[in-house]
């Protein structure tokens, strides 16, 4: 009985060894296909750049064709997180994308330009920190003839295919390997567009606030004023933010004026701003101090420096606030403290996103650079609001290096990264 025991036991362990280990009993999931999560545009001078974010890096193919001028994409079957087709708005290069798979399991992308433009760059970056794995395409435009030269050319795996072999008719070249729900969205085409054909997503409202202005010039050292660094950051932030299509701009001011707290406040209500940024540049004693900061709102200043700013811009007025003397004080005490709480922390999570940004475009940082202050500027409580001090002009390399147009394009790009992944991350907490 005993013997019997010990056998069965023995027998029951083995059985679960095997039943446990073998393959056919696993549940391993399959690897995970590709997914497409957003299409995105930028650029500055002559260049476009299309970047596609990615679950995984991926093989690619590109190339360009005409009658009417188009660029081609194709990747492997993919997933969409996004809408597979889209009309784009403001972009100078690009008017509209669609895509649709391929016979042979491929997926196609098919980006409709409003005139030549070729492939300049094309390339993809593994994924990193919060970034997504991207493909990246740089456009640049052309002539017709540069652009017919460019035809013949396959970026990428010239021999990519999905499950099955591509079926080219003979001297027909890439081009020919459209099905027709490609075919179906192809503006001036014999079918009725696609159904699936989207229009942009919502444009947001972004307010930038260049400081100071006019007979106010804010900070001054080291032959720099204050209001002209901040006015040439905001005006090329501006560009760059317009030429991606999804951001409309307003400047609270576009020239050398001195604009008042109330004309301020009443431009960015007016305009019905999703963020709120203000460009200042600072000044200390200590001339070896630099980097930039990004400031959000506290009761409380973060540090007795952060104290001393806040104080000199609220009481120059030269910053938009929130003018409540119209309300009862118990009135405008709660109205503030419900909306601030929840501006607050998207305020905290849009400085993170800068911060980020910052970083990865290699713009020097103050020690702890996100912090905190009462500045009237941020305690906007419909919008979330930023400050960003670009560096100190009391250090004479830094106001060097802030007059330039290099370090400005750099900042404004790196500030528009961030406003990127701001939206990104506020519409997946929608999606939840």
């Amino acid at each position: 009985m005993g013997a019997g025991r010990v056998r069965g036991g023995y027998l029951f362990f083995v059985l679960s060894v095997l039943l446990f280990c073998s393959p056919v009993f696993a549940s391993a999931a399959p690897p995970a296909g590709l997914q497409v999560d957003e299409i995105r545009y930028g650029g500055g001078g002559r260049t476009t750049r299309i970047v596609f974010d990615l679950n995984q890096q991926t093989d690619f193919r590109a190339f360009l064709i005409d009658a009417p001028y188009r660029i081609v994409v194709d990747l492997p079957k993919a997933e969409w997180k996004t809408f597979k087709s889209r009309l784009i708005s403001n972009n100078p290069v690009i008017k509209s994308y669609r895509s649709g798979e391929l016979d042979d399991g491929l997926t196609r992308v098919i980006f409709d330009i409003k005139k030549p433009a070729v492939i300049n760059n094309i390339f993809t970056i593994a994924k990193n920190g919060m970034d997504k794995d991207r493909l990246v395409i740089d456009l640049e435009p052309s002539s017709p003839n540069t652009f017919n030269a460019q035809k013949s050319r396959v970026f990428g795996n010239r021999q990519l295919h999905g499950s099955a072999a591509v079926k080219t008719p003979s001297g027909s070249g890439y081009a020919a390997i459209e099905n027709d729900l490609v075919k179906a969205v192809i503006p001036g085409g014999t079918s009725k567009p696609s159904s699936i054909l989207h229009k942009e997503q919502k444009i947001y409202t972004i307010v930038i606030d260049p400081g100071h202005g006019g007979e106010d010039p804010g900070a001054e050292a080291s032959g720099a004023k204050e209001k002209f660094i901040t006015l040439s950051v905001a005006r090329e932030l501006r560009r760059q933010f317009e030429e991606t299509g999804r951001y409309k701009v307003v400047l609270t001011r576009d020239k050398d004026v001195y604009i008042k707290l109330h004309d301020r406040v009443a431009i960015s209500r007016d305009v019905k701003g999703d963020l709120f940024i203000s460009i200042h540049a600072d000044k200390i004693d200590r001339k070896g101090v630099r980097g930039a900061s990004i400031y959000t709102l506290s009761e409380k200043a973060s540090d007795t420096e952060t104290a001393r700013l806040a104080e000199e811009e609220n009481n120059a007025g030269f910053v938009a606030g929130v003018d409540l003397s119209q309300e009862t004080q118990d009135v405008a005490d709660i109205l503030l403290d419900l909306a601030m709480r929840e501006k607050m922390n998207e305020s905290n999570l849009f400085a993170r996103m800068l911060s980020q940004s910052l970083q990865r475009k290699n713009v020097q940082l103050l020690p702890n650079s996100h912090r905190s202050a009462g500045f009237a500027v941020l305690k906007a409580p419909d919008v979330p609001s930023v400050l960003i001090e670009t560096g100190f002009i009391s250090n004479p390399d830094e106001a060097k290096l802030l007059s330039s147009g290099q370090f400005q394009r750099n900042i404004s790009a790196a500030i528009l990264d961030g406003v990127d992944g701001y939206f990104r991350k506020i519409q997946a907490l929608q999606k939840l």
